[in-house]
């Protein structure tokens, strides 16, 4: 009867200390796993920074696609307002002309 109350204490006493290094153990891996989610959470972090730099870099780029297309509509614009003026120019010239040589020939016939 003795021998079975040890055996059986024995028992009880190694189950216990079992379950106890097994509840260490997990805590460990609960450790562990705690650790490696803060590390993908901060690397989430990392990328979704990235991401956003990398938005902001677009977004730049298209603004100065965008200033470039108005600075250049702007030089075709003066372009053209300086080709009209040119143009102008030439047209009141040729009519000055025109006119002087209208009234030589007037002058001439009188």
């Amino acid at each position: 009867m003795s021998n079975n109350l040890n055996n059986s204490l024995n028992n009880l006493s190694n189950n216990l200390n079992n379950n106890l290094n097994s509840n260490f153990n997990n805590l460990g891996n609960l450790g562990s796993n705690l650790n490696n989610l803060n590390n993908n959470l901060s690397n989430l972090n990392n990328l979704n920074n990235s991401l956003s730099n990398l938005n902001n870099n677009l977004n730049n780029l298209n603004n100065n696609l965008a200033n470039l297309t108005t600075n250049n509509n702007w030089g075709n614009s003066n372009w053209n307002n300086a080709n009209w003026g040119n143009s102008n120019q030439y047209w009141n010239n040729q009519n000055w002309i025109n006119r002087n040589w209208n009234n030589q020939n007037s002058n001439n016939q009188i």
